[in-house]
């Protein structure tokens, strides 16, 4: 099997996996309140990893392996990204930042209270404080509000 289906099946199974825990899936996205949305091209600051660890993103701790990208927001929040998705997500500017690719994807503010479980981490949300994003079929995550509106635009 390829790497890539094996990709869609992870996040097949982790689709089930919200669906069943927090009513999150694409079809949770067909509700009129969901709107398109794309990263706004404002730099980002990042540093590749040497070591596997963890790291303490604001909805939780989320693990890494050597190798992949910390990411630095806007607030000074560190996430964790593969280098395959740093390379789809973002242009690399070569000097520590990268340029987030312009994207179309599907958000909405989350109804309720709940965790999301992804492929690298349980990501927690708050009803009216989260925005849900799907960034492709069974691939969602989650942004606090005040941080969706400084780095995706509508």
């Amino acid at each position: 099997m390829s790497h890539k289906q094996d990709q869609i099946n992870l996040f097949e199974a982790y689709q089930q996996i919200n669906e069943a825990s927090t009513g999150v899936n694409d079809e949770w996205f067909n509700d009129p309140s969901t709107f398109k949305t794309y990263k706004k091209a404002n730099p980002i600051r990042y540093e590749k990893t040497t070591n596997s660890g963890s790291v303490q993103t604001l909805e939780g701790p989320v693990n890494y392996i050597a190798g992949h990208y910390i990411i630095t927001g806007p607030k000074g929040e560190k996430y964790p990204v593969s280098p395959d998705k740093f390379n789809t997500l973002y242009d690399d500017n070569g000097d520590g930042t990268a340029t987030p690719k312009k994207i179309i994807k599907q958000a909405r503010l989350a109804d309720h209270n709940g965790t999301l479980h992804t492929s690298w981490g349980d990501l927690a949300y708050e009803k009216d404080k989260h925005y849900i994003v799907k960034h492709g079929p069974g691939d969602y995550g989650s942004v606090q509000s005040d941080i969706f509106g400084q780095t995706y635009s509508k």
